[in-house]
């Protein structure tokens, strides 16, 4: 039987070490290792990504229709256009906060790869 991983004598582990030290030890090729998932993500390969791009689009039209439900709840003196305006207004906050954390981790990951430079 063929071994997939042979063993690796004492020199071949000594090499080994020494090529890993200097890899771990180039800041540069650190980095761009580290970015590798942002740029193919960025690129819009994924559905996540085309998804995320949109959200910014979608919580605008959101806070449109919040507005506009919110100014016929008020004209009106039934209650259906006042739950309308609530369920949408909910929508509306949690998009508005996925906004704001993905900004504060986007900031937060940043101020980590200039500290690391």
């Amino acid at each position: 039987m063929h071994d997939p991983h042979p063993r690796l004598t004492h020199q071949e582990r000594k090499i080994l070490e020494g090529i890993e030290a200097g890899l771990r030890g180039d800041a540069s090729l650190d980095r761009r290792l580290r970015s590798l998932g942002h740029t193919t993500a960025d690129a819009g390969g994924s559905r996540g990504a085309v998804l995320r791009r949109r959200l910014g689009w979608i919580t605008a039209v959101l806070g449109i229709a919040c507005v506009a439900l919110f100014l016929l709840a008020a004209a009106s003196s039934s209650s259906g256009p006042l739950w309308i305006f609530a369920a949408v207004w909910v929508v509306t906050a949690v998009c508005l906060m996925r906004l704001l954390l993905r900004a504060v981790a986007r900031r937060r990951s940043a101020a980590a790869r200039r500290s690391t430079d």
